[in-house]
């Protein structure tokens, strides 16, 4: 299944309104090629850590994939 989030970009992090709820969704038919570089992401944002720093260089942000930009009125 194909998913995407109305800005077209993976949605990744904790849900702001269901605790201990953490998306990974809207990879748009791209899962294979962003599997080993989100999967990183991931499992560094689950564990508190922050976005690695050579995904940050390639100018990724957590606030960029956050659910939360749904809930203040960014991305869709």
């Amino acid at each position: 299944m194909r998913t995407f989030a109305s800005d077209k970009t993976p949605v990744v992090g904790y849900d702001p309104a269901i605790e201990n709820f953490f998306w990974l969704a809207g990879q748009g038919g791209y899962g294979i090629q962003t599997a080993p570089g989100i999967s990183r992401l991931v499992g560094s944002l689950v564990r508190g850590k922050g976005v690695p720093s050579d995904i940050a260089d390639l100018g990724v942000s957590e606030q960029a994939l956050s659910p939360a930009r749904f809930s203040n009125g960014q991305g869709g």
